[in-house]
């Protein structure tokens, strides 16, 4: 949920900062992001490991290959760099023998800039342990406010690289400082700190004090991050005061309405685009919220910070006019069910979180739900889809478009619970029935996530699994695909190409193996022969047939697909009241002998559908002193309708024997077979003990 009315925001890290030599916030092209802190970097480790000198020579290197315009061979010499792995200090080290040759890369695009930003990623990392100590970061704050400016800019790069995101909140309190020497040092320092307080800072702007807002347009005019066009451009057009609009205005970037540019950035977050999405590194599990100076994180579980940012601009982008954000911000919701779904399944209690999304997706209207379910199913999000499902479940009886794509899809969880929600309508068409009867017998609905830049090969390969009744998410990128990951309850296979357009597939496959839901999940790796992944098997291509073949045995924990299959035979009692389950009955069979909540209404349905074939199947059911006495008990009033019915003959001695055990249930249900079917009178006594 979204915190008070205070100013709700945000967490994070990139690279941008101020001429050095200036006290004030200026402006730098965005080609130049990091130098500053490079140039700190280098100064502060000093000398590098041995291992850093191997990495640095491979670099080295790649470097000259690059230059001479051999890039195949500069690739080579990069996934070296990136195979063996460099920790925090050995990246640091080769930022500040690199730092040039970096920046080129991180401009060259492609695969080349996917390199360069694996090393800014690994530098930027491995410092956090004591990030969230306020008083320390209060304390060392003060050095910022030194009159010597080579003992700021230390202490401001001490105060990045110690406290990352958690240093901005003694420097936001100083923006109201009634010195102005102590609040243009304040601006210059959080100009120096690049991304990482990007968030902050947006949360910052929603302070109710003028003064603070001002020193945050200052500081993000310095940073250039276009993630905060949006916000500086509804600064420029609705603040409060006339003196902020005005800053505002003069440091707008685009022309385009706020409206707009808060539905795109919404975009950007929620698929991690490029430089305009949150990263893994930028990620702290944190958002922001202000009252007056005061800027205070509260815990957000890292799943759905970046749906948590991407929901803001939405209800901003609404708020200002902008008739597409209620289907995105549908889509949002969903994303955000779907996610704490995954947190929850890993043994933390979100079940509050999970159950106020779902009340907050409700509300929205349920037209701008149905057309985010197209959205979904286009963009092959399968999670958000059955969430966006399950809103529309009931909801006035409609026969949403949404649901009949879903239906026609193929994509096989969607398809499945399209049908239940249309059968919960009265809408028993064959398709309906299929995908029902399909369902009633899941013992898993296997899911394997596909994270691959070659979009031919990920939908080759995403339509031959889905061929074979499993469930494939696909992703282009490792953000786009950690994001989907963070949204599952289970992942039975993971494919990963490398390299990614914004990643390597080693840092994938890192937090595949961090989470404790996919340890241990079989993770393809599509790259090179001599490609090495600890934890993964490499290999130049892959079938679905291969993928398949890999997975594990199911474990006893999945609920979800006992509880699909129940909702699937659920469906299909309704169709068997109508009378058009019939093309189901051999489904229904089947799993009358599986678990209660399945068996009992698909019991319930063969009662009043079942052929000469169901009259065994029942009296099976009842005979089985392993059965519960509730699933008996309903295999005895389906055989007494399937009798009513004619629908096959009956076995008076099954009931006559189960009557007689002393359950007082069974005893009456079968008493009531014995009587429908003729087989006798059977008296009873009166004797008082």
């Amino acid at each position: 949920m979204l915190p008070p009315s205070s100013g709700p925001l945000f967490g994070g890290a990139l690279f941008l900062g101020l001429d050095p030599e200036s006290q004030h916030p200026m402006s730098l092209p965005r080609c130049w992001a990091g130098r500053g802190l490079l140039a700190a970097l280098f100064l502060v480790l000093g000398t590098a490991s041995a291992a850093a000198q191997d990495v640095q020579s491979l670099f080295d290197k790649g470097m000259t290959a690059y230059r001479e315009g051999n890039y195949d061979e500069a690739r080579s010499m990069f996934r070296q760099v990136v195979a063996a792995n460099p920790g925090h200090a050995d990246a640091v080290a080769l930022l500040g023998e690199s730092e040039d040759a970096l920046l080129e890369l991180l401009v060259a695009g492609g695969e080349f800039e996917t390199f360069a930003k694996e090393i800014l990623s690994s530098a930027s990392t491995g410092t956090r342990e004591a990030m969230r100590d306020a008083d320390a970061a209060a304390q060392d704050c003060e050095a910022v406010f030194s009159e010597d400016l080579n003992t700021r800019n230390e202490a401001i790069f001490a105060l990045g690289m110690k406290y990352g995101p958690f240093a901005a909140p003694p420097l936001v309190a100083a923006l109201a400082d009634s010195k102005e020497s102590r609040r243009l040092a304040a601006i210059y320092a959080l100009s120096r700190m690049g991304s990482r307080v990007v968030l902050p800072l947006m949360a910052a702007s929603h302070s109710s004090n003028p003064q603070v807002r001002m020193g945050v347009l200052h500081a993000m005019n310095a940073l250039g991050d276009l993630r905060n066009e949006a916000r500086i451009a509804d600064m420029a057009e609705n603040d409060a005061d006339g003196t902020v609009r005005s800053l505002a205005a003069a440091i707008r970037g685009s022309s385009a309405s706020p409206a707009e540019q808060h539905a795109d950035q919404a975009h950007a977050w929620f698929k991690g685009q490029g430089g305009l999405g949150l990263s893994t590194v930028e990620n702290y599990g944190v958002l922001w919220t202000i009252e007056g100076s005061r800027l205070t994180p509260y815990d957000v579980p890292t799943s759905v910070v970046a749906f948590e940012l991407a929901k803001h601009h939405l209800i901003r982008a609404q708020e200002l006019g902008n008739g597409e954000a209620a289907m995105a911000l549908a889509v949002c919701y969903a994303a955000e069910v779907a996610a704490l779904g995954g947190v929850g399944a890993s043994g933390t209690d979100v079940d509050a979180q999970t159950a106020a999304q779902k009340n907050a997706l409700l509300t929205i209207p349920h037209a701008a739900i149905n057309d985010g379910l197209h959205w979904a199913l286009d963009n092959g999000l399968t999670m958000v889809a059955e969430a966006l499902i399950e809103a529309l479940d009931g909801s006035g009886g409609r026969d949403w478009s949404g649901l009949r794509a879903a239906l026609s899809s193929g994509q096989t969880g969607p398809r499945v619970a399209a049908a239940i929600a249309l059968a919960g309508q009265d809408v028993f068409d064959s398709a309906v029935i299929s995908a029902l009867a399909e369902a009633v017998g899941y013992e898993a609905i296997r899911v394997v996530h596909i994270i691959d830049g070659d979009p031919k090969r990920a939908a080759a390969l995403a339509a031959a699994l889905n061929d074979a009744g499993v469930t494939a998410v696909v992703a282009s990128g490792g953000g786009e695909g950690i994001a989907n990951m963070r949204m599952a309850l289970m992942v039975d296979a993971f494919v990963i190409s490398d390299p990614l357009p914004d990643s390597y597939a080693r840092r994938v496959v890192e937090m595949v193996r961090g989470d404790s839901r996919f340890g241990e999940a079989p993770v393809f790796v599509l790259g090179n022969a001599d490609t090495s992944i600890e934890n993964a098997e490499v290999v130049e291509s892959v079938d679905a047939a291969t993928v398949v073949a890999a997975f594990a045995e199911l474990d006893t924990e999945r609920e979800r697909y006992e509880s699909t299959a129940a909702a699937a035979a659920m469906g299909l009692s309704y169709a068997a009241y109508n009378g058009k389950a019939g093309a189901a009955v051999s489904a229904l069979e089947v799993a009358a002998g599986r678990t209660d909540v399945v068996a009992i209404p698909a019991l319930w349905a063969l009662g009043r559908i079942g052929s000469a074939s169901s009259a065994t199947v029942i009296q099976n059911v009842v005979a089985d002193t392993g059965r519960s006495s509730d699933v008996r008990v309903a295999a005895a009033d389906a055989a007494a309708e399937l009798h009513r019915r004619g629908g096959g003959a009956l076995d008076a001695q099954v009931f006559q024997a189960a009557m007689l055990e002393g359950d007082a249930a069974l005893a009456s249900a079968c008493a009531r077979v014995l009587g429908v079917i003729g087989a006798g009178h059977l008296s009873a006594s009166v004797a008082m003990q």
